[in-house]
């Protein structure tokens, strides 16, 4: 195989501008957090940690790698 063939891995991990449910306020949360991400301004839980990409709890607005 040619060296000029070879691809470079790309990263799954991004950074997400999330919406909370309750307060309408947006937070910037990474996708493969580790640990529990709280609202600033209501207390509630915007992502939980699963071992490998985080679930996230509001509506995910945009996307930057």
């Amino acid at each position: 195989m040619k060296k000029d063939h070879v691809l470079f891995p790309e990263p799954s991990s991004k950074f997400n501008k999330v919406k909370c449910h309750e307060c309408e306020e947006e937070q910037i949360v990474y996708s493969h957090s580790t640990t529990q991400v709280i609202c600033n301004s209501c207390g509630n839980v915007l992502s939980k940690s699963t071992g490998s990409k985080a679930k996230i709890n509001g509506k995910i607005l945009e996307s930057a790698e």
